[in-house]
């Protein structure tokens, strides 16, 4: 607050109009402690309200990325559990094929008559990639993007979820590899066509292959790597699911769960087997 002399000489046009800081001056000038105390409150409050009010559209701007963040990844997260699903369904279902037609490969009769069946198709090492979402979170958590996220737990569970798909990738990697000298023996024993309403056919030679070593040989390689894809991906959609619950969470969606169903629950081990899938089970909207 400036003292009545001071305001005098600037009513008279003898000073220039005072600073903040002449003002200051003026009333040590003139012990006028309860004026100084006064200004430097003033100034102090207007300091902490501007740097408040910055904080606070800070952290509007933040909230407003962050949802919009985890909008984007609520859809992701449940594109990959759809995708991890039909990969389950399919390497459930050739390990199946492979373990049905071996368990008759001493009953020529038998094997004749589940080589008539649309359940027999074994059509090689097959070793579908999930689309986007193989690369897309490994890249969110190596480019820090995920810090946007306020919450650690969920956080952490992103992270989670990059891993178990980079994991994933790397067995996908192997089992291809693999998988090269596999579809070969088979190959001559799966006849892919079409019917005469246009759609695709398939019918696998189960007695003439069981009497091939290699052929043989190569359905029990083809089912061990299913088994080793399969875990793979369940866990990965076990991943999935938690971390796409926590989201439905934050965002108030009406698939927030309680709790969420689990395939295996843990991380993959080798005696962990998939179910029993029929064929119709394979298809990506499961019908």
């Amino acid at each position: 607050m400036a003292g009545p002399e001071i305001v005098a000489r600037h009513a008279n046009g003898r000073t220039p109009p005072p600073t903040w800081l002449r003002r200051i001056t003026e009333l040590i000038r003139n012990r006028d402690w309860i004026g100084i105390g006064i200004e430097v409150a003033v100034v102090t409050l207007g300091v902490l309200l501007a740097f408040q009010i910055d904080q606070w559209g800070q952290d509007r701007r933040q909230a407003r990325e962050e949802r919009q963040f985890l909008e984007r990844m609520y859809r992701e997260t449940d594109e990959a559990i759809r995708e991890n699903d039909w990969a389950v369904r399919l390497h459930a279902l050739i390990r199946r094929v492979s373990v049905e037609g071996l368990k008759r490969a001493n009953d020529n009769d038998a094997l004749v008559r589940f080589a008539a069946t649309p359940d027999s198709c074994l059509t090689g090492a097959s070793f579908p990639g999930l689309g986007f979402n193989d690369t897309n979170y490994e890249e969110l958590s190596t480019s820090g993007r995920l810090n946007i996220v306020s919450d650690p737990v969920l956080r952490a569970e992103l992270r989670e979820v990059a891993a178990t798909q980079a994991e994933a990738v790397t067995q996908l990697n192997y089992s291809r590899a693999q998988g090269v000298p596999i579809t070969q023996a088979l190959d001559p024993y799966v006849n892919l066509g079409f019917d005469q309403d246009g759609n695709r056919t398939c019918r696998t030679d189960w007695p003439a292959l069981v009497k091939d070593h290699a052929a043989r040989n190569a359905v029990v390689r083809n089912a061990r790597y299913q088994v080793l894809m399969w875990q793979k991906r369940a866990y990965t959609r076990d991943v999935l699911a938690k971390a796409h619950n926590h989201i439905a969470c934050k965002l108030g969606r009406q698939d927030c769960l309680a709790k969420v169903p689990q395939i295996i629950g843990y991380r993959p081990r080798n005696d962990v087997l998939p179910p029993a899938l029929s064929r119709k089970s394979i298809s990506p909207s499961g019908k």
